[in-house]
């Protein structure tokens, strides 16, 4: 038998969760206020060789810290929080937020009398329009266009070695951009380009770079690039039709800022 991850069934996963819930009641008593599995194991979608996830909140303030072990044929991960963390973790909106937050919105709770599992989920998706709006930007240029200039620079000059790379970066990013404007999280990073294909509203470029993408067709490079640049294209008429401004000049961004005065 190999090392490493061993097959076991969804109930026998689901049986070692609690028991590790239980070993944490005890070990916090009195100070514990919620524990709750997360992942696919909270979601019913757990294969043979994942592992366990789970949140545990305690009595306390900036309380944030991480049991990771191995017991060899399985594998754990625990992350103990007092409420302030756990609720601010969850209220946060990253380029990643689609990818990341389906662990505090979908949360199997074991113990949870205060509701705190609720009210980070409410949290995750406690965002304005303006707010989610300036994200899809931030992502667009921030990342998505590093990418772009990274991918064309890599065939101008020759230097094509992380091609492949920066075409799933692209299409990733360009996932994370597809989710937040369907207020969308992913299941987990595994399903972020199926899910994305059966999300509406897709930008033009995107089906055909994350196909190749989903294959491994990554070898031929031209057309990797005109993949990647048919993204871009695509990418910007999305944003006209949302009305998100991804062009400015330096003077209207100054004229905004009001820290030098």
């Amino acid at each position: 038998m190999p090392a490493g991850p061993a097959e076991y069934p969804h109930t026998a996963r689901l049986a070692r969760a609690e028991s590790i819930a239980a070993r944490f009641q005890a070990y916090y008593a009195e100070n514990l206020l919620a524990i709750g599995i997360y992942g696919s194991l909270a979601r019913g979608t757990d294969g043979p060789y994942s592992d366990i996830e789970m949140h545990v909140i305690v009595k306390g303030e900036e309380i944030d810290r991480v049991f990771e072990w191995s017991a060899g044929p399985w594998k754990a991960e625990v992350n103990v929080y007092s409420p302030d963390i756990f609720l601010s973790q969850a209220a946060e909106l990253d380029d990643l937020w689609a990818i990341t937050q389906g662990a505090f919105a979908r949360v199997l709770p074991l113990h949870d009398p205060k509701r705190l599992f609720h009210r980070a989920a409410h949290a995750v998706f406690d965002h304005t329009l303006e707010e989610y709006n300036d994200l899809m930007r931030e992502v667009l240029i921030g990342d998505l266009y590093e990418v772009i200039g990274k991918a064309r620079n890599a065939l101008a000059t020759g230097q094509t070695a992380n091609l492949s790379a920066d075409a799933v970066a692209a299409t990733r990013y360009a996932a994370c951009v597809i989710a937040l404007a369907n207020r969308h999280l992913y299941s987990s990073g595994a399903q972020v380009l199926p899910e994305a294909l059966s999300l509406p509203g897709r930008p033009n470029g995107f089906d055909q770079l994350a196909g190749l993408v989903m294959r491994g067709q990554l070898n031929d490079q031209p057309a990797v690039l005109e993949a990647i640049n048919a993204l871009w294209e695509g990418e910007e008429a999305w944003a006209a039709e949302r009305g998100l401004r991804l062009h400015r000049e330096l003077d209207e961004l100054l004229g905004e800022d009001r820290t030098g005065q």
